[in-house]
């Protein structure tokens, strides 16, 4: 599930990583995202032999997020332990990742959604790195803004390499791929070493 805020005015703010994410895995596997009647999200699948894999977009802003875990885990007939959560993470630059297979919120406010739907910290998560603003109270504009062309280019970078490497991991076990992501963002490509 990638975190986001729907509509035309938010498609290039730093908040809408996570829909980035999806849209370019869908891009690669060819796949448009629909919406079933009458539910608050957006989705496209796919399978590879008996694995299942389901992108989705909730459409209740990124602070609500949680709100569609619910219908969305009952309509894959999936658990919270086959979540991967794809979120923008101010603690990272832009053009670097970090995986983890639970964890605090640090603060994300769609990560909090979701954990009260879920009730605990036990689901997977892929933070994109969007950088801090200079000052503290400069947040809600900083996420809510677009990336400089710099942030831009390293944020394109980042979705060339990542996302063909979590397509190419994904039915595998989830410590395969958070190894791959977190050993691969150490040196990522545009890395001159």
């Amino acid at each position: 599930m990638g975190l986001g805020n729907p509509g035309p005015r938010y498609r290039l703010t730093r908040h809408n990583a996570g829909f980035w994410f999806l849209d370019r895995w869908a891009g690669l596997l060819g796949l448009s995202f629909r919406k079933p009647w009458f539910q608050p999200f957006e989705f496209c699948e796919t399978r590879r032999g008996s694995n299942r894999l389901v992108l989705v977009k909730p459409l209740t802003f990124v602070n609500r997020s949680g709100l569609i875990l619910e219908r969305v885990l009952g309509k894959f007939d999936a658990a919270p332990g086959d979540l991967l959560v794809v979120f923008d993470q101010m603690d990272l630059p832009p053009g670097r990742l970090r995986m983890k297979p639970h964890g605090s919120s640090a603060g994300h406010n769609g990560l909090k959604s979701i954990e009260a739907a879920l009730g605990n910290q036990d689901y997977h998560r892929l933070a994109l790195g969007v950088g801090r603003p200079t000052r503290s109270d400069e947040v809600v504009d900083h996420v809510l803004g677009g990336l400089s062309a710099e942030e831009a280019a390293a944020t394109q970078t980042l979705l060339d390499w990542a996302v063909p490497l979590a397509h190419s991991l994904w039915s595998d076990r989830w410590e395969v791929l958070i190894h791959a992501f977190n050993q691969r963002d150490r040196h990522p490509p545009s890395d001159p070493r």
